[in-house]
């Protein structure tokens, strides 16, 4: 807890390497910050690797994201026969939407605080971790604990390291004549920018970040639980099965495609990039009330008319999408499938149509701008209901 606590208040950043985002060429790039004028975007990777008929892809995971890359791994990982996920707990455990369970700690405000401040999600929120293709591939408390003890490790001691190593960095940046650049947040926040510039500040330093939390070489937090997931998967492979996904924190992927490559005879085929911040520069809503108010409005009526458009395509099928109005009309047991607003807010026309991967569908509004593919559209994915079934 205080070493995620630490590496959320650190940007110290480190020296680069020379990684690649090449189909076939290690070591691999496995999360970046691309600048586009005063924005830009952060981007986690997708990494598939082959050997002889056994498929494994490695999905980079942040903390906190745009919901839409949760929506669009959710669906990635359906096609998995097994998808690892990292988790320090008892291997039954499964994480829920809001669970209680995650109390009031210290890692548990701040990040909570820095979704609300950067309009982000959760991943312990977004992801489907009951999904019955997920398999738990990480430490359990007492397997954490007994490592650290092992390897004369504690959380402050790597913490320490942290620091040490941020700030050794931080003075290279110096001497070499590179500046950090002053950021005002009160000013930010104050003028109606500080989500734009929160979300610019972590975004262009979460690959250092992503390596600080890490722990360094042949730490538990990284290699140890590395080896045990990569234990899971040879028992997963033994067991037949023929496409592997690894869902883990990003900065761990680099020791991981080593051991893949060089020790079991993995070759890397493929790598793409998701979009995980967008942080293109756009005006906060949130400095209009007005605004915001129309925008949770057309949000929670997402949210019922994507509930209803599931409801229907598991019922009726899913080779036709129906329009809003068709969903009004249409007759379950006596009620409308959909009994709310055709329209949005602003009087265009919501729209369910087909998610571009997956089976299931998505609502729409094209915002106050009245038009789909911009800026200001809203969505709702239709709710997943556990398991692979009836998505």
């Amino acid at each position: 807890m205080l070493l995620r606590l630490a590496l959320l208040l650190l940007t110290f950043p480190l020296v680069a390497q020379d990684v690649t985002d090449a189909k076939d060429k290690t070591p691999s790039d496995f999360v970046r910050f691309v600048k586009v004028d005063d924005g830009g975007h952060l981007d986690t990777a997708i990494t598939t690797y082959r050997k002889g008929d056994i498929e494994l892809v490695l999905f980079g995971a942040v903390h906190i994201a745009d919901a839409s890359i949760y929506a669009t791994l959710n669906d990635r990982f359906t096609k998995c026969d097994v998808l690892l996920y990292e988790l320090v707990s008892s291997p039954d455990h499964r994480p829920s939407k809001n669970q209680e369970e995650r109390g009031f700690s210290p890692i548990s405000l701040l990040q909570q605080g820095l979704k609300s401040s950067m309009e982000l999600a959760f991943q312990l929120d977004e992801i489907d971790y009951q999904a019955s293709n997920f398999v738990h591939a990480d430490m359990t408390p007492q397997e954490f604990e007994a490592s650290m003890a092992e390897r004369g490790e504690s959380l402050l001691s790597i913490m320490w390291q942290m620091m040490q190593g941020g700030m050794q960095a931080q003075m290279e940046k110096v001497q070499a004549g590179e500046v950090a650049p002053n950021v005002d947040l009160v000013k930010a926040f104050r003028s109606g920018e500080g989500r734009h510039t929160l979300r610019i500040t972590f975004a262009s330093q979460m690959e250092e970040l992503e390596a600080l939390s890490a722990g360094g070489k042949s730490s538990t937090l990284l290699e140890g639980r590395n080896e045990k997931c990569l234990e899971v998967l040879q028992r997963e492979m033994a067991a037949g099965r023929k496409k592997i996904g690894i869902y883990y924190g990003a900065a761990h992927f680099p020791h991981m495609e080593r051991r893949l490559v060089e020790d079991l005879g993995f070759a890397k085929v493929d790598h793409e990039w998701l979009v995980a911040w967008d942080c293109t520069k756009r005006p906060d809503v949130k400095f209009d009330r007005a605004l915001n108010k129309l925008r949770q409005r057309c949000r929670a009526e997402l949210t019922v008319l994507a509930t209803a458009a599931r409801d229907y395509r598991v019922k009726i099928g899913n080779d036709s999408v129906p329009t809003v109005p068709q969903l009004s009309s249409a007759q379950n047991d006596g009620k409308p499938w959909y009994a709310g607003p055709v329209q949005d807010p602003w009087g265009h026309d919501y729209v369910v149509q087909k998610r571009p991967t997956g089976s299931r569908w998505q609502a729409l509004s094209a915002g106050q701008d009245g038009q789909l593919g911009t800026a200001d559209d809203l969505q709702a994915n239709e709710p997943r209901r556990g398991g692979l079934l009836g998505r």
